[in-house]
This record gives structure tokens, sequence and C-alpha cells, in this order.
């Protein structure tokens, strides 16, 4: 992932050498043989598949060869997040948050994607936006 517009202020991420990716930002998604030029918006979640992380937006999805936490290092926390040991949901592509009887959160995303959260990530789901 590359990132096309420059952060205004320099975050912890950036002092180590990573650019962290905000809300009107392009990214490039590159396999090093195609690329991908998509906003930061439009993607929908991650998922993780051993070294490589499979990036769904609108509009397609995208292999690209770098792991899931290295990802989620890049990516903003407020927007983002971890609905599995191997997902990342962007929070503001969520339509639908439905409780599923086992209490568990499922997130329906646009163009009908749909992600569970585990058990334990639900649970702080619920307490960072102080749900019931």
């Amino acid at each position: 992932m590359v990132i096309e517009k420059q952060p205004e202020t320099p975050s912890e991420n950036e002092e180590m050498g990573f650019a962290l990716f905000r809300r009107g930002d392009f990214v490039l998604l590159t396999d090093d043989v195609r690329c991908k030029l998509i906003r930061f918006e439009e993607i929908f979640f991650l998922q993780a598949y051993r070294n490589y992380t499979l990036v769904y937006f609108s509009g397609g999805k995208f292999w690209v060869r770098t792991a899931l936490k290295d990802c989620e290092s890049r990516l903003d926390g407020s927007t983002f997040f971890r609905a599995s040991r191997g997902c990342l949901v962007n929070v503001t592509q969520v339509r639908t948050p439905r409780l599923l009887e086992n209490g568990r959160l499922l997130f329906v995303l646009g163009e009908g994607k749909e992600v569970v959260l585990s058990r334990r990530r639900t649970t702080v789901f619920r307490d960072k936006y102080e749900l019931l």
C-alpha cells in the first residue's frame, strides 16, 4: 500500500517510518504485477490469508503481499476495527449491525457483504462504542 496524500500532523507510526491512512487519502494496492488506486473510504474490510491480505472494496477485491497486522498498523484505528483474528472492518461501511442468537455481532456492509465478529471482539466493540 502506498499513500498519495500525506497526513498533516506526524504520528507515532510516521516517526517509525509508516504513513497512517486517513479519510480522503488514496491507497495504491499492488501485488507486484497489477496496481489499483482506490479511495481509503471505499474499503469494506480486509481479510488475512497467511502473509497476504485480501482487500474488499466497492467494485471488487484485491490481493496484497502484506500481512494483516502490518496493514492494521497503518490504518486509522477510529475507522477500522479488528472483527476477529483474521479480519479488519471499516466501521463507516457498516450498513446494518445485527445481534445474533449467540450474542455475537454481524455487520452487513455495502454490496451485501457480511462479517461476523468474534465473541471477544464483540465485547470490545460494545465497550468501545458504548452499546448495551
